[in-house]
């Protein structure tokens, strides 16, 4: 499929065709290309990922925020999936190809002549990762947002404070735990390959999802009650929450009676530390609100920076709650050269490439998410033409299944 990335990473030489949208497939596809593996988006003619006319847009470029976090490094080819044309043109890219990744809803593939027992008579050592909503089963026709999979799947259960409704995820927990998961699934398809030949793989919203609950499900089965919904609170640990100071919050994470120790120690308050209410791990759990106040009394008395670096300097794991902004000026964040020098229409976008480190290979990239179609011609380029000409519109299109 050409030369692979501009960086030589871990996947480089690995061909990935993309025929997906919105969140959870551009993420998983965004991870094998951070990995140094080329990426061929496969979009719909003059429409494209869904994204991109999710606004704000980036200065005057005519590309989104939403569109260009999902989508750096990859190549745009415009392609009608649903025409016998278009379908043609993309068997005969899956010839050299080494991984496709879909999210339509569940058929549609099939529908189109485009499913894995097909694409596996053009290339038997294809890996095809389907994301779906759900597996086989009563929701197996849902439309599956991330909304629904974490109402669904006990996310929003468990978030929010406790005297309040459930709340969100701040985060796509949903579309990011599928995305994760069909990562780790195509690269262990990879690594087989050798020995099993290509695969078909699919990979589901809810119940990846309900996967991620781990220790709060095993916290559920163990007391035979639903895992408590405590804001930032912990059921099991205290204190383990958010607290206020003199002017933003500030996170604290104890998490043994030898840490809690070394707070009171770090606040000039060691009576804390032997009253009896709060000595032990369990009878600070008893006596919350009154830890609580006695804590936000002393925190009030400086800013969370200046507590951060107090705590900081003592070993006791704090932090200030910082915004989206904030966490990109971080100095960890820049000097630990995981972010790009991506700059769109005078707008900087110092995403995170990838996160992991290899002592021997290099992973991310800076280069620029594609225009609609942008590489269309440069890839289909030499293929053998078809009876109507690349781009027909034969057959119906169906979306993607909200993800």
């Amino acid at each position: 499929m050409g030369d692979a990335t501009d960086n030589e990473g871990p996947l480089s030489g690995v061909g990935v065709l993309d025929c997906t949208q919105m969140l959870a497939g551009p993420y998983t596809t965004q991870l094998l290309a951070d990995l140094g593996a080329e990426v061929l988006k496969i979009e719909r003619p003059e429409v494209g990922d869904l994204t991109r006319s999710i606004e704000p847009e980036l200065g005057d470029s005519g590309m989104t925020s939403y569109f260009a976090s999902l989508n750096r490094g990859k190549r745009s080819v415009e392609l009608d999936l649903s025409s016998e044309d278009g379908a043609a043109t993309f068997l005969a890219l899956v010839e050299s190809a080494d991984v496709v990744v879909e999210n339509y809803r569940p058929g549609t593939m099939t529908d189109w002549g485009l499913d894995y027992g097909t694409l596996a008579e053009y290339n038997p050592e294809v890996i095809y990762c389907s994301i779906s909503g759900f597996l086989p089963g009563p929701y197996r026709d849902l439309a599956a947002f991330d909304m629904v999979a974490q109402a669904l799947g006990g996310t929003m259960s468990i978030t929010g404070e406790s005297d309040g409704p459930p709340v969100r995820s701040g985060l796509p927990i949903g579309d990011l735990s599928a995305s994760m998961y069909a990562a780790v699934c195509i690269l262990t398809a990879l690594f087989a390959r050798p020995q099993q030949g290509g695969t078909h793989i699919e990979v589901p919203l809810f119940e990846s999802l309900v996967a991620f609950l781990s220790e709060r499900a095993g916290w559920s089965f163990a007391t035979g009650e639903a895992y408590p919904r405590l804001g930032t609170a912990h059921p099991t640990l205290e204190p383990y929450r958010v607290v206020a100071t003199a002017d933003d919050p500030l996170a604290l994470a104890v998490a043994s009676d030898g840490t809690y120790e070394e707070l009171c120690a770090a606040i000039d308050r060691s009576d804390l530390a032997t009253d009896e209410r709060f000595s032990t791990n369990s009878a600070r759990i008893e006596h919350r609100e009154a830890l609580t106040a006695e804590l936000e009394a002393v925190f009030a008395e400086r800013g969370a920076e200046e507590w951060f670096s107090v705590l900081r300097e003592e070993g006791v794991p704090a932090a200030p709650v910082k915004d989206t902004r904030e966490a990109f000026a971080d100095p960890q964040l820049r000097e630990s050269g995981v972010t790009s020098d991506l700059e769109i229409d005078g707008i900087d976008l110092p995403l995170v490439t990838f996160p992991a480190q290899f002592s021997n290979a290099a992973t991310g990239t800076d280069r620029r998410p594609p225009e609609l179609g942008e590489h269309t011609e440069d890839v289909l380029e030499g293929l053998p033409p078809t009876s109507e000409g690349r781009n027909g519109e034969d057959r119906e299109d169906e979306s993607t299944n909200g993800r």
